[in-house]
């Protein structure tokens, strides 16, 4: 993300937020339709409308816009909650999986890498984490301000998995994973 191009920030003004959300919701359209190859700024200022130039300005590298793009798509689970905590966290992480699968590792690496460096993107990832933190609190009715543990119990799994032994998520990992946090609310006092 370019650090002169903050005329598109959100909360400047309701036609740049309007851009910025164009553009990220056509992202998510071609990742999920095409792949991450297509997304490009040519593609995007053809779906949206919005100038080739204005896409460049705000993104100067694609993969800005394909992380944004996952980053801000932390609105609500992707299914309807069931209220049955068990099921509703296995259909999280099997969500999280599908998800992890399409992710390019080396995406999310170097952002983890450029966050070393980069506070606007060290802000982003530790935006992202929140947003999630609290989607998965609010799933499983657990209060917000303590499930930073629990979501490091929840999701770190998965990521080591899918991230660092490059290996397949399985059904049985997401078993073990539930279990493990049902265990632990379990075992805490009223």
């Amino acid at each position: 993300m370019s650090d002169s191009t903050d005329e598109l920030r959100e909360g400047t003004d309701p036609r740049i937020a309007s851009t910025r959300r164009r553009v990220l919701d056509a992202a998510r359209k071609l990742l999920l339709e095409e792949g991450q190859e297509a997304v490009t700024p040519t593609r995007l200022a053809a779906l949206t409308g919005i100038s080739r130039s204005t896409i460049y300005r705000r993104w100067p590298d694609p993969d800005d816009i394909i992380f944004e793009a996952i980053a801000d798509d932390t609105d609500a689970p992707p299914f309807a909650p069931s209220g049955d905590v068990r099921q509703d966290l296995t259909r999280y992480l099997e969500a999280l999986r599908d998800g992890l699968r399409a992710f390019h590792t080396g995406l999310l690496a170097t952002r983890i890498d450029r966050a070393e460096h980069d506070p606007e993107v060290a802000e982003t990832l530790r935006t992202v984490a929140e947003n999630r933190r609290d989607l998965i609190a609010d799933l499983l009715e657990h209060p917000r301000e303590e499930f930073s543990e629990a979501q490091a119990l929840i999701v770190g799994p998965l990521m080591y998995q899918r991230f660092l032994a490059r290996e397949e998520i399985t059904d049985e990992l997401i078993e073990l994973v539930v279990n493990a946090y049902m265990h632990s609310q379990a075992d805490l006092p009223e």
